[in-house]
């Protein structure tokens, strides 16, 4: 299986976990050790901050994660590759969470922070997809930060094709 980073994975209606039911999951990770990402329609709220904080997932992190649409954000003097999970999708790092304090009121907040993630062992994924439980789908900044979150995953779910019978 090809890896999967920078996509969505949409859970199917036969996934009933309730970590991950109706989940539509942004994957930053994928490889032969594992996978992870971040759960991308459950919103939360952390109390003291302006902005919504997502449950990316039922692991712990020990901080919080910042998603981003905002090109110009990025450090151009860095020496590493632009952090760019997704077409238009940006990892975030502290210079990031001061930005979003800069921010005014009437702008179009293109950025979602994340406690916690999903993640995978070795295999474990791969197998959760060969069993139909999840789809598969492009990611990109429109659907993440525009889209209705509440919406996404009913607008990313594949119909279901009935099985045609053998009588």
């Amino acid at each position: 299986m090809p890896a999967i980073a920078g996509s969505f994975l949409i859970a199917r209606k036969v996934l009933q976990d309730p970590n991950f039911r109706q989940a539509v999951v942004l994957m930053l990770q994928h490889s032969d050790e594992g996978a992870f990402g971040l759960v991308v329609n459950r919103p939360g709220k952390v109390e003291g901050l302006p902005f919504p904080v997502y449950a990316g997932g039922p692991c712990e992190s020990p901080g919080m994660i910042l998603l981003h649409g905002h090109e110009d954000w990025l450090d151009p003097s860095a020496e590493s590759p632009k952090p760019e999970v997704a077409r238009g999708i940006y990892m975030g790092d502290v210079s990031c969470f001061k930005r979003i304090k800069d921010l005014e009121a009437d702008e179009l907040p293109r950025f979602r922070v994340y406690a916690g993630y999903a993640g995978w062992g070795p295999e474990q994924l791969e197998k959760e997809i060969a069993s139909g439980a999840w789809a598969l789908a492009g990611a990109n900044d429109r659907l993440l930060f525009d889209y209705p979150v509440e919406e996404l995953w009913l607008h990313l779910l594949p119909p279901t094709i009935p099985h045609p019978s053998v009588n």
